[in-house]
Parts: C-alpha cells; structure tokens; sequence
C-alpha cells in the first residue's frame, strides 16, 4: 500500500469518525449538532485550509466569506465553490492582523486548527469575535494537550515550532481564552481520539529524516483497520466516544457572546 493510499484510507475513517459526532450533517443542514447554517446567513472561516467545511456551509446556501494566508488555496476554494454556491462567495489572503472583514458581518464564524499557530492567541481570537455578529455563533477547535502531550517526546522538534503548534490548550485553557475575549462556552466537547492514537503511531514509527507523509510503517494501517472495525461493532459508539473523552486530539467550543442565547 502507498503512502497516498494509507492516508487516504486514514481519512476516510477519521472523516466516519467525524460525521459520527453530527459534523456537517447534509440532512439537517447542521454545521456541527445544534448549529444550522441556512440560506442567506453569512458564515465567515478563518484559516479555511482546503475549505471542506466552507463547501459545506455553502451547499446550505450560505454566502461564505474564507480566509487564509495560502493564496493558492484560497484561490482554488474560491472557484471551486463558485461553481456550485447560490450565495455569496467571497475568498480573502491574509496573515489575519487584523482580519479584512468589518465589524458584526458574520451569523457564524468557524475557526479550525488555527489558534495554535499564533503568538498572542487572545488578540487573534478578539480579531475572530469582532467580525461575527452580536447573536453570532463561533466553532472554535484546537488540538487537545491530551493528544499533542502525546506525541511531544517523539514528534520532531519542528512540530512545536513556528510555524506550526506553538500553543497547547488544556480544556482550562481554552476555555479560559474564550471568556477572556468576550464569549460565553455554550459547548465543549472532544474529538479525534482515531488521529491521536494515529499520529503518535505515524511519529514512533518514522525514520530519522523521513517526513510523517512517506512513514508507511505496518502499525498505522493496522490501527486504521481497527478503528474501523470498532465504528462497525454494535459498541462501535460507546468506545469511540470513550477515546475521544479519555484521549482527544482535538477539542471544540462552541461560544456565544456574552448574555446571548439561542433562539
């Protein structure tokens, strides 16, 4: 098996994995459990990456505005979308200091993976909560320290440097930076316990000088047909939610402002 063709496989799971925990449920038209992204409401993801939760937001018929620094991958997204989207489709490259977007534009405001590449999150996530709405909804994940403690003894240095994980959140954490910016946690949940247990697998096993994305080492694809194996079981939800509560490798906030409440 190919490298390509373990991550593909790798993903494939941890995409059931995450579809399991209500993520962009095309039935409902929920963006996660309880948050609905519907026509006409403007969503704003900043560091959208390769955008997979814009496209969804705009198949829902939202007018989607996506910011990263990569211009390559804004671009792409951009015309991607604008193929299919009925809204508005709006695609930013920028460092986010500040972030090109005015005051209270946003209904919901995604921000996935990125508060941990920065050096001052508090300001960077006061940029992410001036441009949503006062009735707005954020999505904010992080890795979890559970899944990034795990791996930091064996991960290359480099992992833990600029530009990638410069932050690690506790659950304290982070929900300390959320109300310090203004937001109430309306939700806090746990995610991912598949990738951490991958990743410290994929680290372990990988040779001196070869990158995460050549390691095809036996134990990452044995641990990937297990997983998968375990959704299938009768049991298969009670032990992914046990290991996405014991071992998470990410977490997520789900925030209001301060004193607003869903409607």
């Amino acid at each position: 098996m190919s490298s390509s063709d373990i991550k593909s496989s790798a993903i494939d799971v941890g995409l059931r994995d995450r579809t399991m925990s209500g993520w962009c449920n095309d039935k409902t038209g929920e963006f996660v459990p309880g948050v609905f992204v519907k026509p006409g409401m403007n969503v704003v993801d900043i560091g959208c990456g390769d955008g997979g939760y814009v496209n969804f937001c705009a198949k829902m018929g939202a007018n989607v505005t996506f910011v990263d620094m990569q211009e390559n991958k804004v671009r792409a997204l951009e015309e991607r979308v604008k193929g299919f989207a009925t809204g508005e489709v709006r695609g930013i490259v920028s460092e986010c200091n500040p972030i090109p977007i005015p005051d209270g534009h946003a209904d919901l405001v995604i921000s996935t993976e990125v508060l941990e590449h920065v050096r001052r999150p508090q300001d960077f996530l006061s940029e992410i909560v001036r441009v949503g709405r006062e009735d707005a909804t954020w999505v904010l994940t992080v890795p979890d320290a559970r899944g990034e403690n795990l791996v930091k003894d064996i991960a290359h240095s480099a992992y833990f440097e600029e530009p990638n994980h410069i932050q690690i959140f506790s659950s304290d954490d982070f929900e300390a930076l959320v109300r310090s910016c203004g937001l109430d946690v309306v939700r806090h949940e746990y995610l991912a316990g598949f990738w951490a247990i991958f990743y410290l697998l994929k680290w372990a096993t990988s040779q001196p000088g070869e990158t995460l994305t050549e390691n095809v080492h036996p134990a990452t694809i044995l641990w990937t047909q297990t997983w998968q194996e375990v959704l299938n079981h009768p049991n298969g939800e009670k032990m992914r939610m046990a290991l996405n509560n014991a071992l998470p490798r990410c977490q997520m906030i789900i925030a209001r402002r301060n004193g607003a409440h869903p409607g």
